[in-house]
């Protein structure tokens, strides 16, 4: 990668209006110490400030600011192949616009930024191997691993098309109607749904450690595999904990509570 390519397509996005935020080296998560993609901004002296001594972090786009919707095409799982469920939208007269802006992945797949202006959302596997994400994304010239995020055909943001009509009544069509749904399922919640709930709820600073603990023990608790235990812990803490502990906290919960559960007999 051409050096300081990030910062200056950090800056060409901010005065274009977009709001952008560091990501670490060689990955998808936000650094110590900034709150992810609720720390994106367009203020150009924050910018030079993340990424002038550190040319070489990876760049996030705020999306709801900016009214995006990104389709995440993924094609590395043979059971949830993205372009095989394209392929089935497109026999049925479902297609997204080809001369939108497109990016090329680092792992082989694609993301369609198209004009959304609906709730924020991110929905992981609306079809097998497609997720609708309205909240932030990974963008060029962003490397994993050596690959490169790459704009397809020369085209930029400002190339974007809208969400086609059928996509935004499928996002409209998945809204839960909250209080009908509390009222039918409250006699019935268990445990594991209580569990879920709270996972989903987060937490914010002052308590996530000990927040985080409670979540791996319970999820322990209730039969889920370590390896459950910890890509689950990974995603909570990515997207419901606020500001996100750092990774080696998070492998540090882990492996403690891993150790009580295995002293316990479980593993």
């Amino acid at each position: 990668m051409k050096e300081f390519a990030t910062l200056d397509k950090a800056i060409e996005l901010a005065q274009q209006g977009h709001a952008v935020y560091p990501l670490i080296e060689n990955t998808k998560k936000p650094l110590k110490g900034v709150a992810g993609y609720q720390a994106a901004t367009s203020g150009q002296d924050t910018i030079f400030t993340w990424f002038e001594k550190h040319p070489t972090y990876n760049l996030g786009l705020r999306l709801d600011l900016s009214d995006l919707l990104v389709v995440d095409i993924d094609m590395h799982e043979p059971t949830k192949n993205g372009r095989n469920s394209l392929v089935q939208l497109f026999k049925q007269g479902q297609t997204l616009p080809n001369n939108t802006y497109i990016e090329q992945t680092a792992n082989g797949g694609v993301h369609y930024f198209l004009k959304y202006a609906g709730a924020k959302v991110r929905k992981v596997d609306v079809w097998p191997g497609i997720d609708l994400l309205s909240d932030f994304t990974v963008i060029a010239p962003s490397e994993i691993n050596g690959k490169q995020y790459k704009p397809l055909d020369g085209r930029t943001l400002a190339d974007v098309k809208p969400a086609p009509k059928w996509l935004v009544d499928k996002l409209a069509g998945q809204k839960v109607n909250w209080s009908s749904e509390h009222a039918c399922t409250t006699h019935q919640k268990k445990y594991t749904g209580r569990l879920l709930d709270e996972m989903v709820t987060g937490t914010t600073q002052g308590n996530r450690n000990a927040w985080l603990t409670k979540i791996a023990g319970r999820m322990f608790g209730v039969g889920a595999a370590p390896k459950t235990v910890y890509n689950m812990l990974s995603v909570i803490n990515d997207s419901f904990v606020d500001p996100a502990l750092p990774d080696r906290e998070v492998n540090t919960i882990f492996h403690s509570i891993l150790k009580r559960a295995s002293q316990r007999g479980r593993y």
